[in-house]
């Protein structure tokens, strides 16, 4: 392998090790931006690059299945999940899943010109991942955290409280079902509003025949009935 895709993968692996126990995600904990890029030496940092490098500390991330919807690692499955979301907490990027020898890595770039943790350049890993693993592939990403709007109980551990923020990392098939949720709804509540979100699981079947699922999403408007997108 190359520096860069040694040093992407290396940078994903210390994330992940550091990452609290109830973390996950749809994908990875590695894709998710906690504690944002590092500084590069000499640029001042803002409260505007403070609060995006820090929005994403979430409680715990939302995994979706053909079965339901799970808070973190809890294995109690959820129908769906009512939480507040609004669209100028959403971080927008890109996601390259590749077979390592040590598993499945997903590694992140937010600008297209280098991968997040590690700051190689992007395209460099990436040609290095198809060396490793010609069926690797880049796709969107959206990091987006919500508040859960009820009490939401667990097997382990005690209910996860209305107010907590969880987190939604939203890449592959599910970008591609949030993309019509999103394009019928900015226009709506812009990027400044808050709204509630009913989040369900939406069963799905790949190519091979598996199953899986992808968030579906229901605006929940107290006076106009919201509409479904999946």
């Amino acid at each position: 392998m190359s520096d860069a895709i040694n040093a992407a993968l290396a940078a994903a692996e210390n994330a992940a090790a550091e990452l609290p126990e109830t973390t996950s995600s749809t994908t990875a904990v590695t894709s998710a931006p906690i504690g944002g890029a590092p500084a590069v030496a000499g640029q001042t940092r803002s409260l505007t690059d403070f609060m995006e490098s820090s929005s994403m500390n979430v409680e715990v991330y939302l995994a979706v299945s053909h079965l339901g919807i799970r808070l973190g690692k809890d294995i109690k499955v959820h129908d769906e999940i009512e939480v507040e979301m609004c669209f100028k907490d959403a971080k927008a990027g890109y996601t390259l899943r590749v077979n390592t020898p040590n598993g499945v890595q997903y590694l992140t770039s937010w600008d297209g010109a280098v991968e997040a943790r590690s700051r190689q350049n992007w395209a460099a890993v990436q040609a290095d991942a198809k060396k490793m693993d010609g069926n690797s592939y880049v796709s969107d990403l959206i990091e987006l955290p919500v508040k859960l709007l009820k009490d939401y109980p667990r097997k382990e551990g005690g209910p996860l409280a209305a107010g907590s923020i969880v987190g939604l990392s939203i890449s592959y098939k599910n970008s591609q079902a949030f993309a019509p949720f999103l394009k019928e709804n900015y226009p709506k509540f812009g990027a400044d509003k808050p709204f509630k979100v009913k989040l369900t699981a939406v069963a799905k079947k790949g190519g091979g025949g598996q199953d899986y699922g992808v968030f579906g999403y229901e605006v929940i408007d107290e006076g106009k009935a919201g509409k479904k997108a999946a």
